[in-house]
């Protein structure tokens, strides 16, 4: 076993080498082009939402010279039919740069979600902002002791029904909007993280947030180790509804306390008539015989598979690498070139490449490697 010295040198070499790549990344001015273009979504009613990274003074034009040059994220908006608009991310005009970003739209509260990392110095968190009833709301979420670094920040909404008991203590059926947010932390311990936002009973709240270990939370926790591992092979979640429950996602993830890739299953409790069952973190005031006021916001982790690490994927850090998860827990990593889409199947060690052509276009190979996870 490692002595106590010996892993603190390393824990510290492992952040000092991706503090280094991010700050090189940075002051070479690409954060820009980290993405494979504007992040969008499309509601039902049809109107796309996209977000992007460009400069202050291209959205608000007549801006002094010093705020014109700031680095913002900016969301266009485009109606069915209708001409865009565009206006500046609610949280986003500072100095801080801003690395990827990923939106997500609400359709029960016509809500905006957007998720992205955020470099202050020689650190880096995960910020999220809300764009709701035409206001901005944003916050972050704390992490963990120490020097840190937040990357790769993935989000989803999903819809939960869940029982809860009114003024007279009678049964009576909700729901919810839960925002699920993951991302890869280098901090103390090299790790995926989760955490999870509600919209409960018309009411927000970003100030009252869990942050959760996914080590932990899938009962797999240790000390973790990245040595001899490309950034790329481990530091991109993914994040995916999981099809048949009740507001649940998938989380496809590294852990380096194994040195494996797993899927953990995550959705939270539906029935606020019943006593929870007990836990080493329901430790606020009952709000119901039995029942803590954090239990409905508390995680529950089910473990469903492991795989390899996908060591093949090598890669630059602006190269993005996203995640398909099947029905059956494996995952599917891919990326674009300038020519392809690269794919690794996470019960496989062979990288495919799909090469484009002027009738097949990156959207077209990214669908067809959609279907084929979804075939698993």
């Amino acid at each position: 076993m490692k002595s106590l010295a010996s892993r603190c040198i390393a824990r510290m070499a492992r952040i000092a080498s991706a503090l280094v790549g991010l700050v090189a990344f940075v002051c070479l001015g690409a954060f820009a082009n980290r993405a494979e273009g504007a992040s969008a979504v499309l509601a039902k009613n049809g109107t796309l939402y996209e977000v992007f990274p460009t400069s202050y003074g291209d959205v608000i034009p007549g801006a002094n010279a010093s705020d014109a040059a700031l680095r913002v994220l900016a969301l266009r908006t485009t109606p069915p039919g209708g001409k865009p608009t565009v206006e500046v991310v609610g949280g986003t005009v500072s100095d801080f740069f801003k690395l990827e970003s990923s939106i997500e739209f609400d359709e029960a509260t016509q809500s905006v979600f957007i998720v992205y990392s955020r470099v202050r110095g020689f650190f880096s968190d995960v910020q999220v902002t809300i764009r709701r009833d035409g206001a901005w709301v944003d916050g972050s979420f704390l992490p963990n002791p120490g020097l840190y670094i937040s990357l790769s920040p993935q989000l989803l909404v999903t819809r939960q029904t869940y029982t809860d008991a009114d003024a007279d203590g009678q049964a009576i059926t909700k729901s919810r909007s839960i925002l699920s947010i993951a991302w890869w932390e280098e901090s103390g311990s090299s790790q995926a993280r989760y955490a999870a936002v509600f919209i409960e009973d018309g009411s927000l709240r970003l100030d009252d947030v869990t942050a959760w270990n996914l080590n932990e939370l899938n009962g797999k926790s240790g000390p973790t180790d990245n040595s001899g591992l490309p950034l790329s092979s481990y530091a991109h979640p993914g994040l995916q509804r999981d099809a048949g429950t009740n507001g649940g996602v998938l989380v496809s993830f590294a852990n380096l306390a194994t040195r494996t890739q797993q899927v953990i299953r995550i959705g939270f409790p539906d029935d606020y008539t019943k006593p929870a069952a007990p836990t080493g973190t329901t430790t606020t005031p009952t709000t119901a015989p039995g029942r803590t006021s954090n239990a409905r916001h508390t995680p529950i982790g089910r473990s469903f598979t492991e795989t390899q690490l996908p060591t093949q994927i090598d890669l630059p850090f602006q190269v993005v690498v996203g995640q398909f998860i099947s029905s059956a827990g494996v995952p599917t990593f891919y990326w674009r070139t300038d020519t392809s889409l690269v794919y690794l199947r996470g019960d496989s060690s062979t990288l495919f490449a799909i090469p484009f052509r002027p009738d097949f276009s990156a959207d077209r190979a990214l669908a067809v490697v959609r279907d084929m996870s979804e075939k698993e």
